[in-house]
C-alpha cells in the first residue's frame, strides 16, 4: 500500500507529491499553507510551526524540499559528504518518515474511533427512535381497538335509542289516537244538547204561528172586503211537540238509533197537532249510552215549501 505524505494543517490535509516545506521539528507543508504562514522564505522575524507551536528561530529550520528528485539530484545533494554525514542525514530523514508514518496512523486511528463513536450514537439513536416507533405503534393499535370497541357500544346503543325511539313513537300515535277519541266522546253530549236545543228552538218557532192560526177561527159570514184566509199550514199543539220531542230525547228507535217508518207513523197518530208534517228522515247515532252526533234532518211540507237543515 503506497503512503503519501499530507500537509500537516488539519484543515488542509492535503496529499502532497511534489515540493513541500519540511521544518526541523519533523512537520511539513504544502506550498500554499507555508505561503500563508510565512515559512517559506527566512524571515528576520521568529517564525513558529503551525503544528507544534515551535519557534523556527534559524533559517534553515524550515526549507523547501523536492519530494520526487530527478536522478541527477539524488546523485549530487549528497555527494562530497562523508559517511558519518550522509548516514546522519539519512537517518534524521528516516525518522522524519517514521514520525509522519505514526502520525497519520494515529490520525487514521483516531478517526476511526470517532467515526465508530459516531456510528454507535447513530446505531442507538437509531434503536431509541425503532423503539419508541414500535411502543408508538403498539399504543395507537391499542388505541385503535379501545375505538373499535366504543364504536360497537355507540352503535348498538344507537340501535337500542332508535328501537326506543320508535317505541315511543308508537305509543305517542296511540296516545294521540286515545285523546282525540276521548275529545270527540267529550264533546258528543255538548252536540247533542246543541242538537236538541236546535230542534227545540225549531219546534217552538212553530207554536206561535200554529197558535195565531187556532186561535183566529173563520167567520161564517166573511166580508167582502177581506181576502179569503188560506188554509192552516202548520197544524200543531204543544202536547204534540212535547210528545216527539220525548222520542228525540228518549233514543227509542232501533238498535242503532235510527227512528223506523212504523214510529214515524205512530209519532204522527200520536200528534194530531203535526198531521201536515211528515218527518222524512230522523237519524241519530249513539255509542254506548250517549248520542253521537246529529246527523240530518229534513222536513217535507206538504203545501210543498221545504225546510232544509238541521233542528
Amino acid at each position: 500500500m503506497d503512503f503519501y505524505l499530507r500537509c500537516n494543517v488539519l484543515k488542509c490535509r492535503a496529499q502532497l507529491q511534489e515540493k513541500a516545506v519540511v521544518t526541523t521539528c519533523s512537520h511539513i507543508f504544502c506550498l500554499q499553507c507555508a505561503d500563508n504562514l510565512g515559512l517559506s522564505h527566512p524571515s528576520p522575524d521568529p517564525r513558529q510551526c503551525p503544528a507544534c507551536q515551535t519557534v523556527l528561530s534559524n533559517p534553515d529550520d524550515a526549507a523547501m524540499t523536492i519530494l520526487n528528485p530527478t536522478e541527477d539530484y539524488k546523485t549530487s545533494v549528497l555527494s562530497g559528504l562523508d559517511p558519518n554525514t550522509v548516514m546522519e542525514c539519512a537517518g534524521r530523514a528516516l525518522l522524519f518518515w517514521s514520525y509522519q508514518t505514526n502520525q497519520e496512523i494515529l490520525y487514521q486511528e483516531f478517526l476511526g474511533k470517532t467515526l465508530t463513536d459516531k456510528y454507535a450514537n447513530l446505531n442507538t439513536q437509531m434503536d431509541k427512535v425503532i423503539h419508541n416507533a414500535n411502543a408508538e405503534i403498539s399504543t395507537l393499535q391499542t388505541k385503535l381497538s379501545d375505538m373499535k370497541k366504543e364504536h360497537d357500544q355507540l352503535q348498538k346503543k344507537n340501535q337500542e335509542l332508535v328501537d326506543m325511539y320508535r317505541e315511543k313513537s308508537k305509543k305517542f300515535t296511540q296516545i294521540t289516537n286515545l285523546y282525540n277519541l276521548l275529545k270527540s266522546r267529550s264533546m258528543r253530549p255538548q252536540i247533542q244538547n246543541a242538537a236538541s236545543d236546535s230542534i227545540s228552538q225549531t219546534l217552538k218557532s212553530l207554536v206561535p204561528q200554529n197558535a195565531a192560526q187556532t186561535q183566529s177561527t173563520p167567520s161564517n159570514r166573511p166580508s167582502a172586503m177581506s181576502p179569503p184566509r188560506p188554509p192552516d199550514a202548520f197544524p200543531f199543539n204543544r202536547e204534540g211537540v212535547e210528545q216527539i220531542h220525548r222520542y228525540q230525547r228518549s233514543g227509542t228507535g232501533s238498535s242503532k238509533g235510527e227512528i223506523t217508518l212504523t214510529q214515524r207513523h205512530s209519532i204522527g197518530h200520536d200528534l194530531p197537532g203535526l198531521h201536515g208534517l211528515q218527518p222524512e228522515r230522523l237519524i241519530y247515532q249513539r255509542t254506548g249510552s250517549c248520542f253521537s252526533d246529529f246527523k240530518e234532518s229534513q222536513v217535507n211540507i206538504r203545501s210543498g215549501i221545504p225546510t232544509e237543515g238541521p233542528f
